[in-house]
C-alpha cells in the first residue's frame, strides 16, 4: 500500500514537472531571425531601418527593408559579413547561434601588443576617429572595461560609430590596476584620448560580457552616465594609481603595484606623450610613494 502511494506520488511530481515545463514554452520568447537581429543591429547604432539603405549599401533599397520577409529574402553571406565588419560584432550572434555579441580583446599583461592594436584600428579606418572611455566599478571592486570606439560615417549631421571591447581588468587588483595604467599611457601617447566614467558594478558587469548591445546613441561612449575622472592620472599621479587597489597583507598590494608601475615605466610603458608632465619627475613621485609603502610593511 506504501509503495503504491508512493508510485502515484512519484507521478505526479513528474506530471507537475512536465506542466511546468509545457508553460514555460509557452513563456518563452521566439528565436530572433536574422533578419530581426540585422535590423536590431543597426537600430542599436542609431540607424534606423528606413535609414539602412542609405547607410549600408550593398544593393538594399528601402523597400527591402520595410518588413523581415523582405529583408530575409534580400540577406546573403557577403551581406551579414559586411554587417558583422561594419559593427565589429561576431558573426555567431548576428546568426542567432550565441548570446556574445562583441569580441573581447583581453591585453592583460600584454603592454607590448596594445600600440599595434592601436594602429591596426586606425589603419583599417584611415578616416575615423579613435577613442574610448574606461569604465570602473564606482563601488572600487570589480572588473573594469575599456571601450574604444572608432566613428565609421554618419546619418545625416548624426556621427555613427562601432565599439572595441577591452576586458579583463580586475580594478582593484594591484597587478591588473598597473596594466590598466600602462594601456591608458599608450593610447594617450597613440592620440587615442581615453576618458573616465564610474558606474554601478551591476551595470558593469553585464557589459563586460559583451553580451549585450551597446546603446550610446549621438554622444557615443560619451553618453554613459556616473561621476567622470581622468584615468590618465593613474600613469601620472601616485595617490590616484593607488586609489582603491586592495592593499593585502602589510600593504602587500601597493607596494607590489608601485614597484610593477615602475617596473613598466623603465620599460616605456607610462609616457602618455603629454608634454606638461616631466617623466623624471612623475617617477621619482612614485619611487617616493613606494619608499613610503615599503616603510609601513617594515614597521607592520
Amino acid at each position: 500500500m506504501i509503495g503504491e502511494i508512493l508510485t502515484g506520488l512519484n507521478i505526479l511530481e513528474k506530471l507537475g514537472k512536465f506542466w511546468n515545463w509545457i508553460r514555460g514554452q509557452k513563456q518563452a520568447a521566439p528565436a530572433e531571425s536574422v533578419a530581426t537581429r540585422f535590423i536590431r543591429l543597426f537600430a542599436s547604432h542609431d540607424v534606423h531601418r528606413n535609414q539602412i539603405p542609405r547607410f549600408f549599401g550593398h544593393g538594399l533599397l528601402p523597400k527591402d527593408v520595410q518588413d523581415d520577409a523582405s529583408l530575409f529574402a534580400k540577406l546573403d553571406e557577403a551581406m551579414l559579413d559586411a554587417a558583422r565588419m561594419r559593427f565589429a560584432v561576431r558573426r555567431e550572434w548576428l546568426d542567432g547561434a550565441e548570446t556574445q555579441v562583441y569580441p573581447r580583446h583581453d591585453l592583460y599583461k600584454h603592454p607590448e601588443k596594445v600600440a599595434g592594436f592601436l594602429e591596426s584600428l586606425k589603419a583599417n579606418n584611415p578616416d575615423g576617429d579613435l577613442d574610448g572611455v574606461l569604465l570602473a566599478p564606482e563601488e572600487g571592486e570589480g572588473e573594469a572595461l575599456l571601450i574604444l570606439q572608432e566613428k565609421i560615417g554618419a546619418v545625416g549631421d548624426k556621427p555613427i560609430y562601432r565599439y572595441h571591447l577591452c576586458n579583463n581588468w580586475l580594478f582593484e587588483y594591484w597587478k591588473s590596476r598597473a596594466y590598466l595604467a600602462a594601456f591608458v599611457a599608450i593610447a594617450w601617447k597613440s592620440k587615442v584620448h581615453v576618458r573616465g566614467v564610474f558606474m554601478p558594478r551591476n551595470e558593469l558587469d553585464r557589459m563586460a560580457t559583451g553580451d549585450d548591445l551597446l546603446i550610446p546613441r549621438d554622444e557615443g561612449v560619451w553618453a554613459f552616465g556616473g561621476k567622470k575622472w581622468y584615468p590618465e592620472d593613474m600613469a601620472l599621479k601616485p595617490d590616484v594609481f593607488l586609489r582603491g587597489i586592495d592593499p593585502e597583507r602589510n600593504n602587500f598590494g601597493m607596494a607590489a603595484g608601485l614597484e610593477l608601475w615602475l617596473h613598466l615605466a623603465q620599460e616605456g610603458y607610462m609616457d602618455t606623450g603629454l608634454g606638461m608632465y616631466d617623466g623624471a619627475v612623475v617617477r621619482r613621485l612614485f619611487e617616493q610613494e613606494l619608499a613610503k609603502c615599503s616603510g609601513t610593511q617594515g614597521n607592520s
